[in-house]
């Protein structure tokens, strides 16, 4: 709970920032939460997986985040929900 209450209070301050230059909500809304997806992302390649997976594994399956990737808009990028739910 305590990495959730960091992110939302992170997310604030970035908002706050943010509304100064997009007076529109709902984008400035948007804009954070892409922020903060980046941020989480490369927690979780840069720390998480490393730890959890061997560097071998890492470099099999391309995983650094030192890898170039190109978005793929055909890419379903979705969960399946019963994992999301097992996962947390």
């Amino acid at each position: 709970m305590s990495y959730h209450n960091v992110f939302v209070l992170e997310h604030n301050r970035l908002a706050q920032r943010l509304r100064r230059d997009i007076p529109n909500d709902e984008k400035a809304f948007q804009r954070t939460r892409n922020l903060l997806i980046g941020i989480m992302q490369k927690i979780v390649y840069d720390e998480f997986l490393p730890a959890f997976l061997s560097l071998e594994a890492m470099k099999n399956y391309k995983l650094a985040s030192s890898n170039k990737f190109e978005y793929d808009s055909k890419l379903d990028a979705t969960i399946v929900n019963p994992f999301g739910i097992a996962y947390r």
